[in-house]
């Protein structure tokens, strides 16, 4: 008997819970929900508690299980779950809702060799309003959740949705505002999302991806040069007819040693270990309370200026110069593996291509705005990601 899961990432208030209930359960996959399990043990543990918890609370009691038992904790449970109805009823196939730490991606690809996930995105404009009735239209409640969803100051058993939608196989935007099942921009949508399943549901079937599908495989592939220890980026470059003609990963200038050469870890570590020391000692009638200092400033200060490397988007720029490519640039389009920072997107910008595509789940608002004020298309990928680009893709032997 063979198992055909779906799971579903993407940040609160994006509808993956909407896509289980609505496209995939009429499709005839079953529905187990990783929220679900950590809601009933979380209503377990706190029967005495009054009204619903906050969604604060069930990150943190979400973190404690994890840190208790493993971050891979609730997706054992939800395998469980599904192993025994597999037995008891014959149900193969199922899609595993509210995915929310990669490494409970892994523990599911480990378990189930047909599993593929799918990362559901929709910009933050649109799951505030979505969700602000929820927050009692508090956006900074909604904010700090957000931040927290986003897992970039996470422990390793913490929610970190912007590190699952890497690992997706399949990425789709989901900014429409359906209200109702049937109508028109629904039936287009579930058509979207079906066309992804017959894909799963049948890979190496030897379909063609699409231009963007291969052209955001490619830029992969160019990030995989990058000997940055924090995260591999990579852009390419294409003419008007999708012709390839710059690429670049983010890295060092030529003539400086990578920072695992040079200090054994991440520049930026070092930087924070200086400032680290000398915040301890200019604070040291705060005993105790280095780390909490700290975590603020990373809350609080960006230092992509002390970065040793160039971005990936820099360096296809540099070398579309370097090599004296004359092309028409108001025809390219730029394709990155995460979407610009402000200083990429300021230079993107004069550079004067037509459009960026994109694969990032939490876009720089910033940038976001320096582009769209440029004139700039900012478009997010959609499709088959590089994760499992061979497995839908590759040939049948």
């Amino acid at each position: 008997m063979q198992l055909q899961i779906i799971g579903l990432t993407g940040s609160f208030g994006s509808g993956c819970s909407y896509v289980a209930r609505n496209i995939l359960e009429p499709l005839g996959y079953k529905v187990a929900s990783l929220s679900h399990k950590l809601r009933e043990e979380f209503h377990t543990s706190n029967n005495n508690g009054t009204g619903p918890p906050s969604r604060l609370e069930l990150q943190r009691f979400g973190d404690q299980r994890r840190q208790a038992d493993g971050p891979s904790y609730f997706a054992s449970k939800v395998f469980h779950e599904i192993d025994a109805a597999a037995k008891s009823d014959g149900t193969t196939k199922w899609v595993v809702d509210s995915i929310r730490n990669p490494a409970e991606v892994h523990r599911l690809r480990e378990l189930l060799p047909n599993f593929f996930l799918f990362g559901v995105y929709a910009t933050k404009d649109c799951r505030w309003q979505r969700t602000q009735q929820v927050y009692n239209r508090d956006r900074k409640a909604f904010d700090e959740d957000d931040e927290r969803d986003t897992g970039r100051q996470s422990e390793g058993f913490g929610q970190r949705v912007e590190d699952c939608f890497t690992e997706a196989d399949v990425v789709f935007s989901n900014d429409e505002h359906f209200t109702t099942v049937g109508n028109v921009p629904f039936g287009d949508f579930k058509g979207k999302v079906k066309s992804y399943v017959d894909l799963v549901s049948e890979p190496l079937s030897r379909r063609q991806p699409t231009l963007a599908e291969a052209l955001m495989a490619a830029a992969y592939t160019v990030s995989q040069r990058s000997s940055c220890l924090k995260r591999k980026v990579g852009a390419v470059i294409v003419d008007g007819d999708g012709t390839i003609i710059s690429s670049g990963f983010n890295e060092v200038p030529r003539h400086y040693r990578p920072c695992v050469d040079e200090y054994g870890k991440c520049g930026r570590a070092v930087v924070w270990d200086r400032v680290t020391d000398v915040l301890a000692q200019k604070l040291r009638e705060w005993p105790g309370e280095r780390d909490s200092i700290v975590q603020a400033l990373r809350q609080e200060i960006r230092i992509l200026d002390c970065c040793r490397a160039l971005h990936a988007e820099e360096n296809a720029i540099v070398s579309l110069a370097r090599n004296g490519r004359s092309v028409p640039l108001g025809e390219c389009t730029l394709y990155t593996t995460t979407h610009p920072c402000r200083l990429c997107a300021n230079k993107i910008v004069n550079l004067g291509v037509k459009r960026v595509i994109y694969l990032e789940p939490y876009p720089e608002q910033e940038a976001k705005v320096i582009l769209a004020d440029g004139g700039v298309e900012d478009q997010f990928f959609e499709g088959i990601s590089f994760k499992a680009y061979s497995r839908i893709y590759g040939e049948k032997k």
